[in-house]
């Protein structure tokens, strides 16, 4: 009996595990395989080319401008945590409205990108946007060049991503409110502690486990950003101003057909968002709070 329970059992886990190693352990083992050679898929031809891939992306000076752009979308991390957890308590406490806010909070983050970032780029754009003609009809003035402007191309999509990660992180958030025992706040009113001692005191601690789960989530969708600079941009806008190494992979793969580069790109980065990750496991030891 137990040697047919065994055999159903990978039965039942043969499928998932078919997957996993299809399109997620071979694809990897090939892209690390690929990052010692100068694979050309037109051409079909390798070559095994040692650490050259490595030497040409970290001397190539665009390589490191994505770099520091991928670095600053991870700005909007910090932003659209505080403004969830302040829409999340908000809910929690039945203001009015609150679940219709809900809901439109929410959209964003499960409607289509490209949808979004059309839509965006309309709101934006220089000429008839209704942000500049806002402000031309309200103000007076005239409104940067969002989406051609180095200057501005970065903070318009940090913008939206804080617009679009607010829902979601906030219903994360109002999950692990509902979770919270309601003695502890009655026996904290009993001491004599007000909403923003309790807040501090009881709230945000209960709050660090879902907070750490949100930061490296988007720790790691912030360092992969793609999708944004691709419709957002034009070659990652003016003077690389917004590519991301991200997007730095993509364009050496399927414009330069480089897919030996791309590959050695990619390798390198996926090793530095798993060091980050570590460390952030690590340093949440300080902050985190497990209860007893």
């Amino acid at each position: 009996m137990r040697r047919h329970e065994k055999a159903w059992g990978w039965v039942f886990v043969a499928p998932i595990t078919l997957q996993i190693l299809l399109f997620c352990v071979a694809p990897v083992a090939i892209a690390i395989v690929a990052a010692f050679t100068n694979w050309n898929v037109i051409k079909g031809t390798y070559d095994f080319v040692g650490i050259d891939n490595f030497v040409e992306f970290l001397t190539d000076k665009k390589f490191w401008v994505a770099s520091a752009n991928t670095l600053f979308m991870l700005l909007p991390i910090p932003f659209y945590l505080v403004l969830a957890v302040l829409f999340a308590i908000g809910c929690h406490r039945n203001t009015p409205g609150s679940k219709l806010f809900r809901v439109l909070f929410f959209l964003p983050y499960i409607s289509s990108i490209v949808a979004l970032v059309v839509m965006w780029k309309w709101l934006f754009n220089y000429e008839y946007g209704l942000i500049n003609q806002t402000l031309r009809a309200w103000f007076g003035i005239q409104g940067p060049n969002w989406l051609g402007d180095p200057a501005w191309i970065k903070f318009t999509i940090v913008l939206m991503i804080v617009w679009k990660m607010i829902g979601i992180s906030s219903i994360y958030i109002l999950a692990a409110l509902k979770n919270i025992p309601g003695t502890y706040y009655e026996a904290a009113r009993l001491d004599g502690a007000g909403p923003i001692r309790s807040f501090f005191s009881i709230t945000l601690p209960l709050l660090t486990p879902v907070l750490f789960f949100l930061v490296v989530i988007g720790l790691i969708g912030s360092l992969q950003t793609f999708v944004e600079v691709q419709l957002f941009t034009t070659d990652g806008g003016r003077n690389y101003s917004a590519a991301t190494i991200t997007y730095y992979v993509w364009q050496k793969a399927f414009v330069s057909n480089e897919i030996g580069l791309a590959s050695s790109v990619a390798f390198f980065f996926g090793l530095v968002i798993l060091a980050v990750t570590l460390f952030q496991f690590r340093l949440s030891r300080r902050w985190v709070y497990e209860g007893e």
